[in-house]
């Protein structure tokens, strides 16, 4: 039997630890592993029994490491990063690559430009997995992930890199809008008077029309009725289709602006918010390094769109 498995009798403890030491957090620890925080305890107190070693120091509300725990932690993150590049040189050409994407994301950028990505990914397969909540991340393993979050900001355990910041515009069929006499120049009284497309906004991130419309000072008008739908691909065929306005992200819709379908009829709203590619900390690969390269260059358009007037002539399209 080697040294490792029988100072610690079970290898798993050294994975508790790691994420409890790298996250500072038995709870934290316990969400990213699935299991509930009092077994992430007992673990933990299981490996310092066994080394004989205190590696937290515990208080009322918080955890810390000793300095023993500290120099076993780094010891940990180094060996664990090797054995995971290990892994990633032994399955990177026959595993299956998983990339994370909100609907509307892949629906507008990715499907349009598959071969593309796939040329990118080279000998490996690709998986697109369509998540419509944030709390579905949790729940899965994927290799890289769409994202929207604050600028700055990131996730536990996850690298992450800005792709384009969230910019809003409100968008109708040619249709509608000549029907309601709205344009890229009406203002957002005008657009709260027409019949507005809603998406579910319980547990996603992005932009609402109560966001939008409270940044002219705005509301919602009370009592009036209105459908809610659960994705993004959804809003927008109901848009094409003349059924109301929907709230357009630049760097989503573009290509609908530019083959006629749909036209922005009022001001653009920014938020903190960005766009962003995230992927598990220290699973770095190949593949996850041709994803991300990928798709920096893919959206970058979405910001120069972004950066135009949003008051320029609704007939031309947008990059």
């Amino acid at each position: 039997m080697r040294p490792l498995v029988r100072h610690t009798q079970r290898l798993q403890r050294l994975a508790v630890f790691e994420a409890a030491a790298r996250l500072g957090s038995f709870s934290a620890a316990g969400r990213e592993l699935a299991m509930a925080q009092p077994a992430v305890t007992r673990q933990v107190r299981a490996l310092e029994v066994a080394l004989d070693v205190e590696l937290f120091r515990r208080s009322a509300n918080r955890v810390e490491l000793t300095e023993a725990g500290r120099r076993f932690a780094d010891t940990l993150d180094v060996a664990f990063s090797a054995i995971e590049h290990a892994i990633d040189e032994v399955t990177e050409l026959d595993a299956t690559f998983v990339l994370a994407t909100p609907p509307g994301f892949a629906q507008q950028l990715i499907v349009p430009a598959l071969d593309s990505l796939q040329h990118a990914l080279g000998d490996r397969d690709l998986r697109l997995w369509l998540y419509d909540a944030e709390r579905e991340l949790t729940e899965g393993t994927f290799d890289a992930a769409v994202r929207l979050s604050s600028t700055g900001s990131g996730w536990p355990g996850h690298q992450h890199r800005e792709l384009f910041a969230e910019h809003v515009v409100p968008v109708a069929s040619q249709s509608l809008a000549d029907e309601l006499g709205l344009n890229a120049s009406s203002s957002a009284t005008d657009v709260l008077a027409a019949p507005l497309l809603h998406m579910d906004a319980r547990d996603r991130p992005w932009m609402s029309w109560a966001e939008w419309l409270a940044a002219s000072d705005l509301a919602l008008t009370p009592g009036r009725r209105r459908v809610v739908f659960n994705n993004y691909p959804t809003v927008l065929q109901q848009a094409v289709a003349g059924r109301g306005v929907a709230l357009g992200w630049i760097g989503l819709v573009d290509g609908l602006v530019a083959d006629g379908l749909l036209r922005p009829i009022g001001p653009q709203v920014s938020s903190a918010r960005s766009y962003c590619v995230t992927w598990p900390e220290r699973r770095s690969s190949s593949a996850v390094s041709a994803v991300v390269a990928w798709l920096e260059s893919y959206t970058r358009s979405a910001g120069e769109a972004a950066s135009e007037p949003s008051t320029r002539d609704p007939t031309q399209s947008m990059p």
